[in-house]
């Protein structure tokens, strides 16, 4: 899939290889690109903030290397259990933090963008860990 046409240098043996294919067959996609097909490789697109920098992806896959508790193919997600916090061109992922004892079902798990945990009816609070106004004993 990665060369130009059948025809190779006599000499050497390399094929003509398609842009952003490598090797004397043309069976590898060069750094930052994947996915070698008829069309031939696809940008990784990796999210600068997010990825580990010196780092390529994965030739198949595309993954890209991603910081602590950052996940998605390209490193611009947090994984389940952390929320996004922006910082102007950068981003970092912290902890949820959800009470066990205010949320639904005791999850742990909060809104990837803002950080809201799933409360239980009279239940306030980011983290789930407050009473709203003229109700007490937040408990399990």
């Amino acid at each position: 899939h990665g060369s130009v046409n059948q025809f190779c240098n006599p000499l050497s043996g390399q094929c003509n290889c398609k842009e952003r294919v490598k090797g004397l067959r043309c069976d590898t996609c060069m750094d930052n690109f994947y996915g070698l097909d008829v069309a031939g490789c696809k940008a990784c697109a990796c999210n600068v903030a997010g990825s580990l920098s010196g780092t390529v992806c994965d030739a198949k896959t595309g993954q890209c290397a991603c910081k602590p508790n950052i996940g998605g193919r390209r490193c611009d997600e947090c994984l389940d259990g952390y929320h996004k916090l922006q910082e102007s061109h950068s981003f970092v992922c912290l902890p949820c933090n959800c009470d066990k004892a205010g949320t639904v079902n005791g999850s742990r798990l909060c809104d990837k963008s803002t950080g809201q945990c799933p409360c239980k009816a009279g239940v306030t609070g980011l983290q789930c860990n407050q009473c709203v106004l003229h109700t007490y004993n937040l408990s399990v």
